[in-house]
């Protein structure tokens, strides 16, 4: 793993163990389990969600670049605490592109954005923000 995803890691890690030593964590007013939807995209969003968190995410972007190019972007894996208020943020790194994973889940509902930057083959710079829509399966 290199040091960049390391620190990262560590990171995620931190702040899902400070939420639980902080004390009880009031229930959030959400289904726990399997959510699914798409993008703005039209592109396939996944994950699942438990009272503690939220992970397993599996998702495609499509990434708009300087050069006029655009590359689709697979993201999976990942795991993020999930706040009081329903609210998460996954960090997913790799291969020169980098995407953040927000939402909110409410009831049996959940909806964010994902933010990706990254560098197209030709060293042109790539980015898109994509909104999402989930619900429980």
């Amino acid at each position: 793993m290199s040091k960049p995803l390391r620190r990262i890691a560590a990171v995620v890690c931190a702040a899902l163990l400070a939420s639980l030593v902080a004390g009880p964590v009031a229930a959030a007013d959400y289904k726990a389990g399997r959510y699914a939807g798409t993008t703005s995209q039209g592109e396939s969003i996944s994950f699942k969600a438990k009272r503690l968190g939220v992970k397993k995410f599996d998702y495609t972007v499509i990434i708009n670049c300087a050069d006029g190019s655009q590359q689709a972007i697979d993201g999976s894996g990942g795991s993020a605490p999930v706040s009081d208020a329903g609210k998460f943020s996954a960090l997913f790194v790799g291969q020169g592109i980098t995407s953040e994973v927000r939402g909110k889940l409410k009831r049996k509902q959940a909806e964010g954005k994902i933010d990706t930057v990254g560098t197209a083959p030709s060293g042109a710079p790539c980015s898109s923000v994509v909104d999402w829509s989930a619900k429980s399966q």
